[in-house]
Formats: structure tokens, sequence, C-alpha cells
């Protein structure tokens, strides 16, 4: 019978050491995953942040490019006015 026990005391170690290694793997996968998640935020963000600049930009270019017209159509109408 002490065979029998020592066999049942090295199974409940090992069931040990393997719970110990899951959980271990558990928490460092979880600490991964965290860290690839905030890794993609920075990467969001930037690219979030470059988009709203390019965005101002566009929106400024817009702007200057309804002021061009309408200097145009004034200029225009200064000359249609001046030659009539």
């Amino acid at each position: 019978m002490l065979p029998k026990q020592d066999i049942m005391l090295k199974l409940a170690e090992i069931e040990e050491s393997l719970n110990q290694l899951e959980q271990s793997l558990h928490d460092r996968i979880s600490v991964e995953e965290q860290e690839g998640m905030n890794s993609l935020t920075n990467k969001i963000q930037k690219i979030d942040s470059k988009l709203s600049s390019v965005e101002r930009k566009a929106e400024s270019k817009t702007v200057l490019m309804k002021n061009r017209e309408k200097s145009f159509v004034l200029q225009k109408l200064e000359l249609s006015y001046k030659t009539s």
C-alpha cells in the first residue's frame, strides 16, 4: 500500500504544479493582451490626431478657396460696374 500512497502523493504534486503553470500562463496571456490593447489604443489615438489635423487643413483650404472665389466674383462685379 505504501507504493500506492506514494503514487497518489506524486500525482497530487504533479496536478498542483500543472495548476500553477496554467495560472501563470493565464496571467501572462492577460498581461500581453492588455499591453497589446494599450499599444493599439495609442496607435488609434495617433491616427485620430493625424486625421483631425488633415481635416483642419482641408477645412482651412476650403475656406481659402471660397474666399478666393468670392474675391474673383467681386472682381468681376467691379469690372462689370466700371465698364458699364
